[in-house]
C-alpha cells in the first residue's frame, strides 16, 4: 500500500517528498498495489480537506482498500465521519471499546501486537468477552523490528498470543486469511485452502504453537522449518538511494543549547521555568503533554535528569536548509544521548538526551554513517544499527540487522531504559498525527489541537 500523508500532516513539518493524489492514480493501475495506506490525516478528513479526500477517491476508483489510521477519541460522531469517507480498516484501537466501536459502524478491526505496541492483550477482550461476529477481525503487527521477527515470528507469533489471551484457534487463523483478504477484496484468490485459489498454503504442526513446518506459494514448496529454500536475487541500489543526509550546518554541543528566553525577547533568570514535556510510555504509541519546571543557568534550558527529562531535537535531513527544533522529552529513563533517522513520518534526524556532548556525537555518527539509530554515553558509543538505505532500512541480511538491534536494546538498558523496544516509542516523538504533543522540524505540535504551541508554557496567549 502506498503511503497515504507524506507529510503526515501538511505544514507541520519537512519531507524528503509529498504524495499527492496524481501518484496514488498511478499507484493503483499496478497488481501488487491492494490499496492506500493508512490514512493517518484524520483532520483532513473531517474537515473535508481536499489531498486526503482526493486520495480516498482515486483507491476506491480502483476498486481497492482504503486503510485507516484513527486515533481521535471520538469514537461517536467523529468515527462514523471518518469511515464513511471510504476507510474501512483501522489498525489504532488501544482498548476494546475502540475496537467494538469500529465494528458497530461497520469498519475492519485490526488487532495490534507490535514490538512496542503491546495493545492485543486488551484488545482480545473484544472478542473474548462479547458474542461478536468475528469476520470483521485481523490480526496485524505494525511496527516489528528484525530483532522480533528472527527471534520470535511474525505472524505466527501474533497466533500464539491470540490464542493465549482466549481466542479460539481457528477463529484467530481466520483473522489472518479469509478475513485479511475479505478485506482487501482478494478473497477470489487468496485467504482460504480450497478448488481454483492460489496455492499459497502454510503447513503447521499444531494450533498452539503455531511453527511452519511447510509454506507453499503458488504450490512452490519455499520454506521449511523456519529455513528458506530459496535465495533472493541481489539488487545494485542506485547510490543517490545511499546519500539521503542533507545536513550541511556543523553540529556541536553548543547546537543542543536551548536560550531560556521568552517570545518577546526577554532572558529568563537563571533558576527555573515552567515548558511543556513530551511524556512517552512503554507500550503506547500516545503522548501526554505535560507542564514541569526544568533548570535554568547561565541564559539556556537543561535537561533534568532527575524528572528524567531530556532535551530532544529534530533536525530537517532532507534540504541542507538547517531548519530543527527542539523541545523536552520524558519517559525514557536514559542518561547519554539516542539518536535515529527512523522518526515517523518525515524520518528527519532525532536526537533526545541530558549530554549537549553526547547528543553531538549521535548527530554527527549518523550524519557520517548515512543514517540509522545509536546510542552514545560518556562519548563513546555504546551501540549502532547502520540503515544507510534513504536512512531507514538496510541492506544486510535480516540475521545481521536483528543481531544489532539486540546489541542496541542493550545499550538502551545499560543507559537505564526499561521500555520495550524503545527506539520504536522514541520514532513517533515527531509523528504528529498522534495525541497530544509531538516535535517535528517546524517546533511543537499540540496534536490535539493542530497548531504550533511555544516551549515555554507563558509563551502562550
Amino acid at each position: 500500500t502506498p503511503g497515504s500523508c507524506v507529510p503526515a500532516v501538511p505544514g507541520f513539518e519537512d519531507t524528503g517528498a509529498t504524495i499527492d493524489a496524481s501518484d496514488i492514480h498511478e499507484a493503483m493501475k499496478l497488481d501488487e498495489v491492494a490499496g492506500l495506506g493508512e490514512m493517518m490525516n484524520d483532520p483532513g478528513v473531517l474537515s473535508c480537506a481536499e489531498g486526503p479526500l482526493e486520495e480516498i477517491e482515486e483507491t476506491l476508483r480502483a476498486g481497492k482498500t482504503v486503510t485507516g489510521h484513527y486515533t481521535m477519541g471520538d469514537t461517536d460522531r467523529g468515527l462514523e465521519a471518518y469511515i464513511a469517507s471510504g476507510v474501512s480498516c483501522c489498525h489504532e484501537s488501544v482498548t476494546r471499546e475502540d475496537a467494538l466501536a469500529k465494528l458497530r459502524f461497520g469498519q475492519y478491526a485490526q488487532l495490534r501486537e507490535g514490538s512496542a505496541w503491546h495493545n492485543l492483550e486488551e484488545l482480545a477482550h473484544a472478542v473474548t468477552d462479547n458474542e461478536i461476529d468475528t469476520r470483521f477481525v485481523n490480526l496485524v503487527t505494525d511496527d516489528t523490528h528484525p530483532e522480533t521477527l528472527v527471534s520470535e515470528g511474525h505472524l505466527d507469533r501474533i497466533l500464539r498470543k491470540a490464542v493465549s489471551f482466549g481466542i479460539d484457534p481457528i477463529t484467530a487463523i481466520q483473522m489472518v486469511t479469509i478475513n485479511v483478504a475479505q478485506c482487501f477484496g482478494l478473497a477470489g484468490d487468496l485467504g482460504s485452502v480450497t478448488p481454483g485459489k492460489c496455492a499459497d498454503i502454510v503447513v503447521l504442526d499444531d494450533l498452539k504453537d503455531f511453527h511452519a513446518r511447510l509454506v507453499f506459494i503458488d504450490g512452490d514448496l519455499v520454506a521449511e522449518d523456519g529455513r528458506a529454500l530459496f535465495a533472493p536475487e541481489p539488487f545494485a541500489w542506485p547510490e543517490e538511494f545511499l546519500h539521503t543526509m542533507h545536513i550541511t550546518d556543523e553540529i556541536s554541543a553548543e547546537t543542543f543549547r536551548i536560550p531560556a528566553v521568552k517570545k518577546d525577547g526577554t532572558a529568563i533568570a537563571d533558576g527555573a521555568a515552567l515548558v511543556r514535556v513530551i511524556a512517552s510510555s512503554a507500550g503506547s504509541t500516545l503522548t501526554k503533554e505535560e507542564h514541569l519546571t526544568v533548570p535554568v543557568r547561565d541564559g539556556a534550558l537543561l535537561a533534568d535528569p532527575a524528572q528524567d527529562i531530556l532535551k530532544a531535537f529534530v533536525f530537517d535531513r532532507h534540504h541542507a536548509g538547517g531548519r530543527h527544533a527542539c523541545a523536552f522529552a520524558k519517559g525514557f529513563g536514559i542518561h547519554g544521548a539516542l539518536a535515529q533517522t527512523v522518526a515517523h513520518d518525515a524520518h528527519n534526524l532525532l536526537v533526545v538526551g541530558d549530554s549537549d556532548e553526547d547528543m553531538a556525537i549521535a548527530a554527527r555518527t549518523l550524519i557520517a554513517s548515512g543514517g540509522g539509530e545509536v546510542a552514545v554515553q560518556d562519548g563513546k558509543i555504546l551501540g549502532k544499527v547502520d540503515l544507510p538505505l534513504f536512512g531507514i532500512m538496510s541492506t544486510s541480511p535480516v540475521e545481521d540487522v536483528a543481531h544489532d538491534v539486540a546489541g542496541i536494546e542493550r545499550a538502551w538498558k545499560k543507559m537505564g531504559c526499561t521500555m520495550p523496544s524503545p527506539f520504536m516509542t522514541m520514532g513517533l516523538l515527531s509523528l504528529a498525527c498522534i495525541p497530544e504533543l509531538r516535535l517535528t522540524d517546524r517546533g511543537l505540535v499540540d496534536c490535539c489541537r493542530y497548531c504550533f504551541v511555544p516551549l515555554l508554557v507563558e509563551d502562550e496567549g
